[in-house]
């Protein structure tokens, strides 16, 4: 089984009260991918020219 999500925004997780407890937005994927194109042997940097 093969999933496919597409977010447009923030994951906003909330606590008990229904109050924010923690997000992971765009900036998180960003770096997220930075560290998986540094280890993989593409470059960290590469991630940059991806983008306008």
């Amino acid at each position: 089984m093969k999933t496919f999500f597409i977010v447009k925004g923030p994951l906003i997780w909330l606590d008990e009260n229904g109050e924010p407890d923690g997000y992971f937005d765009v900036h998180d994927y960003i770096e997220m991918c930075r560290t998986h194109y540094d280890k993989v042997g593409i470059g960290a940097a590469y991630v940059n020219s991806l983008f306008r």
